[in-house]
């Protein structure tokens, strides 16, 4: 087959593959090396724990914007009990971990789908630490994009419960500082959402 249409070919084969995945963007590994210089992350905390004792799961979205150049900070995840107790078990699926950061690449191309159109680069950062106890968030991350990402937050119960019966609201339940990359750490306060 000549190189043009193997090239077209595989770009058809990308669009077709969007679309059999509903229309999501591929979200890029966090945790893999793109063949860049590889950053230290020899100092960085290691390790998972929690004690949680309520649903905390639910889409936390910065009341104001989070941002690294042309990536913004689009929300934070977390997941239900099973979801820690799975990966701090050691069951780690695809691109998924109960505690993640997902980022969005403003200068991406758009695409169309049943939700509206959206920004096709985006990464989730997973963890390399996080610890969800006495109601503190911290999670330290890394991305080949973004750099290191550390977020320590204060989750407020009764905002959150207030929230959750609400199905949503617009005041802060998560407040706490991140930091990404070499930028300096900046407030940030987040609201939750159920999600679709």
């Amino acid at each position: 087959m000549p190189m043009m249409f193997r090239q077209i070919a595989l770009v058809g084969c990308g669009v077709a593959a969007l679309m059999l995945a509903g229309c999501e963007p591929p979200l890029q590994p966090a945790d893999a090396p793109k063949g860049g210089a590889s950053m230290d992350t020899s100092r960085l905390p290691e390790g998972f724990s929690n004690d949680l004792q309520g649903d905390v799961s639910g889409y936390y979205m910065p009341t104001t914007e989070v941002r690294q150049g042309s990536w913004r900070l689009d929300h934070v995840f977390m997941g239900q009990s099973q979801d820690f107790t799975a990966w701090e078990g050691g069951i780690r699926e695809g691109q998924f971990a109960p505690v993640m950061l997902e980022f969005v690449d403003e200068s991406s191309p758009m695409i169309q789908t049943e939700l509206g159109e959206i920004h096709t680069g985006r990464v989730r950062v997973l963890p390399r630490f996080y610890s969800v106890e006495n109601g503190m968030l911290r999670f330290v991350g890394v991305s080949d994009e973004l750099g290191v990402v550390q977020l320590d937050a204060q989750l407020n119960d009764d905002a959150l419960a207030t929230a959750r019966r609400n199905l949503g609201a617009e005041g802060a339940v998560l407040n706490g500082t991140i930091g990404i990359g070499d930028a300096p750490p900046q407030a940030v306060g987040f609201r939750w959402w159920a999600g679709d």
